[in-house]
């Protein structure tokens, strides 16, 4: 069973209803974590709701334990009413805390970054050395007599408008390439979302989409949930036309929005999209592509298992059928090249 679809069945008003439903899912390949400690959280009607951008437990509370839990919002569609009051629970969406809540790594995020940046230069700076401006190569003065400093031609780098020396030359985009590791890559996504998590700025929505491709409407309710500067995560749109179409809305939509990214592909995600932003919004389809994505090898990634008995299984009879029609067919081809006299 996929992380995904043990975090469906885990998905309860409280902590420690998460923490079991998918300690029972999951055993597997948990085996030999920690057992998860989580609590229920302590609700008041008079106590204000706890913002949008913030966590709804404290993360200290949560170190050594086998899941992190992250806020589920619906954002798309919207929930219908209901007669009965919500719960003042928050919804928790529980994920492998050995790849949401490892060490600050400022060094990693640092390098990674600058690696980055420096891959997305083209290269196309260029000066002209005292060879290449446009004057001529008389000297200008001459050497003595004047009483004044010795001078070349006109394009001295030492004149205005003469030549830059040591500018930078042309070099293209392989000049400016730096090589990261791929462990390095996945560490580095690993501690940019801890990051996120522990400062209360990643969160889980249900779906996103728009009934209709409208920015302005959009950039309102990206407002009022405080997801100004935010990077959004899908999954690829699958299902009915009506769901390929809510997700083609809100593509649309956001584009036009300032300080808001959409990463349609998690193969895509970097480190630099993810500290860029103030908030991640991952979808909840995504999770699994996401975990995959920054542990492809973990345990928490459903692995092909190769079964030979499965992979060999063969039918004796469906094999002796063949020989059988092979070895018929070699005969009639001797017989063919026989005079017609030799054959019986």
């Amino acid at each position: 069973m996929s992380f995904l679809a043990a975090t469906r069945r885990a998905v309860r008003p409280s902590f420690a209803s998460c923490s079991r439903a998918l300690a029972t899912e999951a055993a597997a390949p948990l085996a030999g974590a920690a057992d998860a400690q989580a609590a229920p959280v302590a609700s008041s009607s008079t106590s204000a709701p706890a913002p949008h951008n913030s966590p709804a437990f404290d993360p200290e509370s949560t170190v050594g334990d086998a899941f992190v839990h992250v806020p589920l919002r619906t954002f798309y569609p919207k929930p219908p009413a209901s007669p009965v009051a919500p719960s003042t629970e928050p919804m928790v969406v529980p994920l492998p805390a050995p790849l949401f809540n490892v060490p600050a790594r400022p060094s990693l995020l640092h390098k990674i970054v600058t690696a980055h940046l420096s891959c997305l230069r083209a290269g196309t700076a260029s000066t002209k050395n005292r060879a290449e401006v446009s004057f001529s190569g008389k000297k200008m003065r001459p050497q003595k007599g004047t009483g004044r400093a010795r001078l070349g031609d006109r394009g001295s780098p030492m004149l205005k408008g003469g030549g830059r020396a040591f500018g930078p030359r042309p070099k293209g985009p392989e000049g400016w390439q730096r090589k990261i590791n791929r462990k390095e890559e996945q560490l580095g996504l690993r501690v940019s979302l801890s990051e996120k998590w522990r400062s209360g700025n990643l969160v889980v929505v249900d779906k996103l989409g728009l009934d209709e491709p409208r920015t302005r409407v959009l950039s309102q309710k990206l407002a009022s949930r405080g997801w100004t500067d935010a990077l959004f995560v899908t999954a690829a749109a699958t299902g009915a036309d009506e769901g390929v179409q809510a997700r083609a809305a809100f593509e649309l939509a956001v584009g036009n929005i300032p300080n808001v990214a959409l990463v349609t592909d998690v193969k895509d995600l970097t480190v630099w999209d993810i500290v860029k932003r103030r908030s991640v919004v991952v979808e909840l389809e995504a999770v699994d592509e996401v975990i995959e994505r920054v542990d492809p090898y973990g345990p928490f990634v459903d692995q092909y298992e190769f079964d030979p008995e499965e992979e060999f299984e063969f039918d004796e009879a469906e094999l002796e059928g063949e020989a059988e029609a092979a070895l018929a067919d070699a005969v009639a081809a001797e017989e063919a090249q026989l005079p017609a006299e030799a054959r019986v």
